[in-house]
C-alpha cells in the first residue's frame, strides 16, 4: 500500500518512500504527524481544498520536493512541516493562515522567496532558519508578533537586519515591519553598536511608528535605555502624540521632558 488512510478515508495516516507523485483525494481533512517524512523520492504532492489540518513534520526531509501550495482550509504550519526540504522552491500560502510554526521551513536551501498573508500572528523559533537563499519575505500590510525565542541564533532574521543596516534594497520589505524588526532587535542586543547607529541615524522615522500604534511599552524602554530623545526632537514627538490622539505615548513624553528639566535646574544650583 503506497498511501495508507484510515477507515474513514478522512486522514492520510503513511506514504511509502518510494513514491515520486501523490494526489491526495478530495475528502482528506488531515495528514497525520511524519505522514511523508522521509520521503526523498517524493518530487509532487497535490492537497485537495478539503484539507485542514497538516500534523507535525508531515513533509520533513522530503529532500525532492520542489513545489507546494497549502489549501485554503489550513490555518497553521505546524513545526518541521517542511524542514530539511532541501530542493523545496516555490511555497504558496493560504491568505486565511495565522501561524507558522518553529523550524516549519529550517533548512529549506533552495527556498528564495516566500509571502506571507496579511492574516499570519505569529511566526515561530527558527521557522526559517538556515533558508540560505532566503531573499525576499513579502510581508505586505502584514501587523506580525514575532516570537522568537533567540534572536542571535534566529539565521534569517539576522540576514534581514544586516539588509537593513547595509540599505541593501534588494530586500523587499515593507517599511512598518522593518522598524518593528529594528527595535525588536535592538531591545534583544542593547549593546549592537551598528544597530544602536542605523537607529540614531533614522531615530524620527523609526520611532514615529512606536507613536502612531501608541506602542507605550516600547516608547518607555527607549526613555529609560537610550539617547536617542533630546530637546532637539521632544517637542516634536509631543505634537504628534497630542495630534494623533496617541495618549499613552504623549504622557510618557511629557513626564520625561519635565523630568529632564527638573534634573536641569536642580544642576544648576549644585
Amino acid at each position: 500500500m503506497s498511501v495508507a488512510y484510515s477507515q474513514s478515508g478522512k486522514v492520510l495516516i503513511k506514504c511509502s518512500d518510494d513514491e515520486e507523485s501523490v494526489i491526495v483525494p478530495e475528502g482528506v481533512t488531515q495528514i497525520k504527524k511524519e505522514a511523508f517524512k522521509d520521503c526523498t523520492s517524493l518530487k509532487e504532492v497535490i492537497l485537495p481544498e478539503s484539507l485542514k489540518n497538516i500534523g507535525i513534520s508531515a513533509f520533513e526531509k522530503c529532500s525532492s520536493l520542489s513545489r507546494i501550495v497549502i489549501p485554503s482550509q489550513v490555518r497553521k504550519i505546524c513545526s518541521y512541516t517542511f524542514s530539511g526540504c532541501k530542493n523545496l522552491k516555490e511555497v504558496i500560502l493560504p491568505e486565511n493562515l495565522h501561524q507558522i510554526g518553529e523550524s516549519a521551513f529550517q533548512a529549506c536551501v533552495s527556498l528564495e522567496a516566500i509571502r506571507i498573508p496579511d492574516t499570519v500572528e505569529n511566526i515561530n523559533s527558527y521557522a526559517f532558519c538556515s533558508c540560505d537563499n532566503l531573499h525576499d519575505m513579502q510581508y505586505r500590510n502584514l501587523k506580525i508578533h514575532m516570537q522568537f525565542s533567540d534572536w542571535n541564533e534566529y539565521t534569517y532574521l539576522q540576514r534581514v537586519i544586516q539588509f537593513i543596516i547595509q540599505e541593501d534594497y534588494s530586500m523587499k520589505i515593507i517599511t512598518s515591519v522593518k522598524y518593528d524588526l529594528l527595535w525588536q532587535m535592538l531591545f534583544q542586543n542593547p549593546e549592537d553598536e551598528k544597530l544602536k547607529n542605523y537607529i540614531r541615524q533614522y531615530f524620527s522615522k523609526i520611532f514615529l511608528l512606536l507613536l502612531e500604534k501608541d506602542d507605550s511599552v516600547s516608547v518607555q524602554k527607549v526613555l529609560d535605555n537610550y539617547d536617542f530623545i533630546t530637546k532637539n526632537n521632544i517637542d516634536k514627538f509631543i505634537r504628534y502624540s497630542i495630534d494623533n490622539q496617541k495618549l499613552q505615548c504623549q504622557l510618557l513624553l511629557m513626564h520625561y521632558k519635565a523630568a529632564r528639566n527638573l534634573q536641569k535646574s536642580r544642576n544648576l544650583f549644585l
